[in-house]
């Protein structure tokens, strides 16, 4: 695919869609407004944010990758914030709260952790390897494992249909919770 460099980030080729420039350079204005005067940006508005898309349009892979440096960026402000203002002890009192509602999912039934796709010819993520992360993930919130957000964020998983498989939406909302969590730890 080729990409020309113009603006905040790459363009694709005219023949190719990706995200809407000055939709994004608004957004990231904002932003940019909002963190260098101290304020806070609600993780789950940069999560759930969805560029509409043009032809030539910005790199999908570049904004997506700044979207979560981003997230990384706001969370580590509301944790400096947070221990600023109530302490140290304080923050991670509230990260194991914020994280006790993830916990009780990981803690779930092998192949029951989340729902299975709406139908049997619905594709979802593999129950198993999705089984698998999770005890990576439990290990991980009980000090047992060191992971980095990017490598959760970089997973991918296999797919299966049916009673093989997780609803891919769902598994992916509680991965965006976990990715807060763990990028708020800094």
């Amino acid at each position: 695919m080729a990409e020309t460099n113009a603006g905040l980030f790459s363009r694709v080729a005219e023949d190719r869609r990706g995200y809407d420039p000055e939709e994004v350079d608004r957004f990231m204005d904002r932003a940019r407004g909002i963190y260098d005067d101290g304020g806070l940006l609600p993780l789950a508005e940069i999560r759930g944010l969805r560029f509409a898309t043009a032809p030539g349009g910005y790199s999908r892979r570049e904004v997506d990758t700044a979207m979560e440096r981003l997230i990384d960026a706001f969370a580590l402000a509301e944790r400096d914030q947070f221990i600023d203002a109530h302490g140290e002890d304080a923050w991670y009192a509230e990260l194991a709260a914020r994280a006790e509602p993830l916990r009780r999912r990981l803690e779930r039934a092998e192949n029951h952790r989340f729902r299975e796709p709406t139908n049997s010819a619905a594709l979802g993520y593999r129950k198993s390897v999705v089984d698998e992360l999770c005890h990576e993930l439990e290990a991980y919130l009980d000090g047992a494992n060191p992971m980095s957000v990017d490598e959760v964020r970089r997973i991918r998983f296999s797919g299966a249909h049916g009673s093989d498989g997780y609803d891919e939406a769902q598994v992916d909302a509680f991965l965006a919770r976990m990715t807060e969590i763990m990028a708020a730890v800094g």
